[in-house]
């Protein structure tokens, strides 16, 4: 495998480790100086939907920037932003159409906050700005995002500067939360506890909820009970409270629907979006909000204060409108349903090796939970850092996973599977096969 140097001016997040280098890319393969293909089960880290080489994204975006490449969004606008909401607008909710957009996921959730407080400012109420998040969550790196998530690991060097936000528990399938301990027990106490969140912190200070319909990289594929987000969208009503939804990996096919939530039938009142938008072709993010909310700002203070200098940026939302044609051209969501049972059953050979506590997820977003005991559910040391471990593992053997460590205490450690939506079925038993060999490999160091 190649590797990046540590000398030179890059600065990585891991300064200490050689770093894998990919040159190349063909399918759902990355391909290294030396020629080595690895299959990449993640779309590097859910971006990738389309997998690589796609020549209509790539003329579309060449055509845009030979065009006119950049304008400030916060003055002028283009032809190829509003061409962009428009395809947006195809998958969406009804009503959740208006659009901003941004470079990328934590732009786009940071966006939604913002959104959020200047709604309520035009509707006089000032006291509303506070975010109601959930732990374990991930909104992204920003002081705001992270002050909303509750990812412990990414927020602990910038704790001082987090922003006083309540959070609630998530629901958990394998372990249960505080209020039920146990698989298979949910009794949707973690949906109760939002009303009684807003009532010890009083709601009249809350500007909006964000979730996650599935919990991502800080859970690993959290899949939540039917009833629980029918619940949280009527205590929001009642507390006028806002309800966020971070679609950010769920978005656009990935659980099998446009967005995650269309699951449970509930309409969020904002919509975040981001990595699967662009297919990784550009820098891309957003968020669809919901015309009443947009005609209660008009109506008000009659502008959205906030502006990235790369916002709604020609050449990205040009890239933008090929992936969703071609999305829209494949029916990405009807791929995923067609296929997750390929997946699951190719990733479900795994179960029966010992660190292997748990295998979960929706469409081609997968969770796979490592325990040190398979009986109490303890979890390895973090010091170990059992998912880096297994991911190096996996990657000698030619597959790229999503290493993951975190839950609602910080501890634990989990692998994310995020497979392209053009991934061959018949490359589905390669992924479990050589995600198996890794496993069986750390478990013959550590076990």
């Amino acid at each position: 495998m190649t590797v990046g140097s540590n000398a030179g001016p890059l600065l990585r997040a891991a300064l200490g480790e050689e770093t894998p280098s990919f040159v190349d890319a063909d399918g759902v393969d990355l391909i290294t100086a030396a020629g080595d293909r690895v299959l990449d089960a993640i779309s590097g880290v859910g971006v990738t939907c389309l997998g690589y080489g796609s020549t209509a994204v790539a003329e579309r975006m060449a055509e845009q920037a030979r065009s006119l490449q950049f304008v400030h969004a916060l003055r002028f606008e283009t032809p190829v932003q509003h061409e962009l909401a428009e395809r947006v607008a195809r998958f969406t909710p009804q009503g959740v159409d208006s659009c901003f957009f941004v470079s990328g996921g934590s732009e786009a959730s940071e966006t939604a906050i913002k959104f959020a407080r200047q709604y309520w400012l035009a509707r006089g109420r000032h006291d509303k700005w506070r975010i109601v998040g959930r732990w374990p969550s991930f909104h992204g790196s920003t002081i705001a995002t992270l002050s909303a998530g509750w990812h412990k690991g990414r927020r602990a060097a910038n704790q001082p500067l987090l922003l006083d936000f309540p959070h609630i528990e998530a629901p958990n399938g394998y372990r249960g939360c505080g209020h039920c301990r146990g698989e298979g027990r949910c009794t949707l106490e973690c949906a109760y506890e939002l009303e009684r969140v807003l009532l010890r912190e009083d709601s009249r200070t809350i500007s909006a909820v964000m979730v996650e319909p599935i919990v991502g990289a800080a859970g690993g594929a959290h899949v939540p009970e039917p009833e629980y987000f029918a619940l949280l969208r009527e205590i929001c009503d009642r507390h006028e409270v806002l309800l966020i939804a971070d679609e950010v990996i769920t978005g656009f096919g990935r659980t099998g629907a446009w967005f995650g939530m269309e699951h449970w039938n509930v309409r969020p009142d904002v919509i975040v979006f981001a990595k699967g938008i662009s297919a990784g072709y550009a820098p891309l993010g957003g968020i669809a909000v919901h015309q009443e909310l947009v005609a209660g700002l008009r109506s008000g203070a009659g502008r959205f204060e906030h502006n990235f200098t790369m916002a709604g940026h020609p050449v990205a939302c040009a890239a933008g409108i090929a992936v969703l044609d071609e999305l829209g051209r494949i029916d990405a969501p009807a791929i995923v349903r067609r296929h997750e049972a390929a997946l699951f059953d190719a990733l479900g050979t795994a179960r029966d090796v010992p660190l292997v506590g748990d295998v979960r997820g929706r469409g081609f977003l997968a969770g796979i939970e490592l325990v040190e005991d398979r009986d109490t559910k303890a979890p390895f040391d973090p010091k170990l850092r059992a998912a880096d471990h297994v991911a190096r593992l996996a990657l000698g053997e030619g597959l790229l996973i999503y290493p993951c460590a975190g839950g609602a205490d910080g501890v634990g450690d989990h692998l994310l599977i995020m497979p392209a939506f053009v991934t061959p079925p018949e490359r589905m038993p390669e992924i479990g096969s050589k995600l198996r060999r890794a496993l069986e490999r750390f478990a013959a160091e550590v076990l």
